[in-house]
């Protein structure tokens, strides 16, 4: 999902169609229900969620998969409310509490994390503890479930999508890419005009960014940050001159980045969906021999989340639709079919459910899950981020 500055929530108006209906006469409490409780009261009832709608592959199998099984298993009515971004929800949601909307919320639930995650936490714009409540958490780790980019979750949102960091080269071209951060500069200055990474404040671009900074010693602190922000930006203007458009420009969204990888005008590309390339060869978007990879010191990965908003207007179908997106089933049919990571603990599984994770078919151009697992690094603080884009603004583009 894009990533969002959080000078977005200073928007004071934002109207999101449809999802709308009357205000609930009194909010919805968990004590004293049990998880049947919830199901009867969320049967034959609306609920709308929230999600950016950047991926045509996902709208279409949300609209054609997903919710006519919440009709069909629970009676729930789902739409969709596609974002461009999901600071366009935490916008909302602020503007509906300054608005003194306590209840009867536009939102029932909403893909979440990082640093909306925690404006709209800070904000108290979210609805719960609730995470704990729900039968399906029993299948994710509970490290995970702990802190998101640095912020304490404390069950205000429940972890259901899995991403990793990748990059991506055409093993046709050559054979073995640079797997370290000093490996890949050397690589750069050696094959002028071949690499190129997608602008911040784009979501794949800051991941980027964030790779150079934990290389130089993260941001444990402040004095950390300091240290190695200033590395990063010596490190970043050094390739500079060496990078396509001799780092004059950039391309904006990673998009852009997988067409100039596509056309040959670059040798890599990266993304945070770590079978991305999967996908792409299947569509004829990228040549059958390209391969991903990750550093050998790791690359960053993360959790989507869902959450609901403090003034939700249906909260019993957000807790069954959150719970059911949760499921073995839910997310094997989305490896499946969206190629998306699987995300819950293979431990925490029967032998027939692990057996069928397995088998779901990747191709040569997916790194194998164990693979991915031991290279998987947690994301940074989520306040030295925006910091860092800023810095890079100032001292790497407009240098």
């Amino acid at each position: 999902m894009p990533k969002t500055l959080l000078a977005s929530l200073l928007l004071l108006s934002l109207a999101l169609p449809g999802c709308r209906r009357p205000a609930a006469p009194h909010p919805f409490q968990l004590d004293g229900l049990t998880w049947d409780d919830v199901r009867r009261k969320a049967r034959g009832t609306p609920a709308c969620l929230a999600m950016w709608g950047g991926d045509e592959e996902r709208n279409r199998y949300f609209q054609q998969t997903v919710a006519p099984a919440m009709a069909a298993k629970y009676g729930i009515s789902l739409r969709i409310l596609p974002l461009s971004d999901t600071a366009e929800a935490v916008n909302k949601l602020l503007n509906e509490k300054r608005a003194g909307k306590t209840s009867g919320g536009s939102i029932d639930a909403v893909w979440i994390n990082g640093e909306n995650f925690r404006a709209a936490k800070q904000a108290h714009l979210l609805w719960g503890p609730f995470a704990g409540f729900l039968p399906n958490i029993r299948f994710y780790d509970g490290e995970i479930r702990q802190r998101d980019f640095g912020t304490p979750i404390e069950g205000f949102e429940a972890p259901w999508k899995r991403a990793q960091f990748v990059f991506a080269f055409d093993s046709a071209r050559f054979p073995t890419p640079p797997d370290t951060i000093d490996g890949l500069r050397q690589w750069i200055r050696a094959h002028p005009g071949r690499f190129t990474y997608v602008a911040p404040p784009d979501f794949t671009g800051s991941a980027f960014l964030r790779h150079i900074l934990m290389h130089f010693g993260g941001a444990a602190d402040e004095p950390h940050y300091r240290r190695a922000a200033a590395q990063s930006i010596a490190w970043l203007n050094d390739i500079k001159p060496y990078l396509w458009k001799r780092g004059e420009t950039y391309p904006s969204s990673p998009r852009d980045l997988d067409r100039l990888f596509a056309n040959s005008e670059i040798d890599f590309t990266m993304s945070y969906g770590p079978y991305f390339a999967v996908q792409r060869i299947r569509r004829g978007e990228f040549p059958p021999s390209t391969r991903t990879f990750v550093l050998r010191s790791g690359t960053i990965g993360n959790y989507s989340f869902l959450a609901i908003p403090f003034n939700a207007a249906n909260v019993p179908a957000a807790l069954v639709l959150i719970n059911e997106l949760m499921s073995f089933d839910a997310q094997l049919d989305m490896a499946r079919v969206l190629e998306d990571p699987f995300p819950q603990q293979l431990d925490r599984l029967t032998a027939q459910q692990r057996a069928a994770v397995e088998a779901i078919p990747r191709g040569p151009a997916a790194l194998p899950e164990a693979v991915l697992a031991t290279h998987y690094l947690p994301e940074p603080d989520a306040v030295y981020l925006d910091r860092f884009e800023k810095e890079w603004m100032e001292k790497v583009l407009r240098q």
